[in-house]
């Protein structure tokens, strides 16, 4: 809302949203939160065709669970979110997995990516 005015004037610029892998798929028991991080998805793209002809790239990272000291306290205490764990392909992603997709979006690298919902989740989102 209140970055969006110094974007166009700087002749564009890019906006990256955070969003969940479960606004792309479902789990029971989360409807709020699904609807939410969906909402957030539907917004993005909106957004990323609204603002296209000023030069505004909107993007939103979709990222699974990912080994916060948090979320490992969490896997340790509940053996069902061990399971969710070894659920991704490749093992939970660490912060530095979302902050990198945010360096990339945010570059110049990704001067025609807008509009999407980039999933950083280990491949769980796949089937």
């Amino acid at each position: 809302k209140y970055g969006i005015p110094h974007l166009f004037e700087a002749g564009g610029g890019s906006v990256i949203n955070m969003t969940s892998n479960l606004a792309l798929m479902a789990i029971q028991g989360r409807d709020c939160y699904t609807a939410a991080k969906g909402g957030v998805a539907s917004l993005t793209r909106s957004m990323a065709l609204e603002y296209a002809p000023m030069k505004v790239r909107v993007n939103a990272i979709a990222p699974s669970a990912t080994l916060t000291e948090r979320v490992k306290k969490l896997i340790t205490q509940n053996p069902a979110l061990e399971k969710l764990a070894a659920s991704h392909l490749l093992g939970l992603g660490q912060p530095i997995h979302i902050a990198d997709m945010a360096v990339y979006l945010a570059s110049d690298e990704a001067a025609i990516t807008t509009g999407q919902i980039l999933s950083v989740d280990s491949g769980v989102t796949i089937y």
